[in-house]
């Protein structure tokens, strides 16, 4: 009998650390990229320029060639999302539009 009471008492003590969170993990997705990389486009870069200071974009626009899409998403515990994205738009290879969401 004190086994099994034992045992219900310690599976509660323990399913209950669950409850305090500790610790939880920040999540990072997407592309991440700086303000100062954001800084160097402008209008009139090839795509290869806009790779090399950007990278490479995560989310490619299947319906669009002419679009890319930059996107970066965090999620810290106790926070709310964090989401930030630039979108630019390409007309014959070279770049036409920056918008830009913090």
């Amino acid at each position: 009998m004190k086994k099994i009471l034992f045992t219900l008492v310690l599976s509660s003590f323990l399913s209950g650390c669950s409850l305090f969170h500790i610790r939880h993990m920040e999540i990072e997705q997407g592309n991440i990229y700086t303000p100062e990389m954001v800084n160097q486009l402008h209008t009139g870069m090839t795509e290869v320029d806009v790779k090399y200071v950007m990278g490479s974009p995560v989310l490619i626009n299947t319906f669009s060639d002419n679009r890319v899409d930059y996107v970066y998403t965090l999620k810290q515990a106790g926070s709310l999302k964090v989401q930030k994205s630039v979108t630019l738009t390409f007309v014959n290879g070279t770049l036409r539009s920056i918008n830009k969401s913090y």
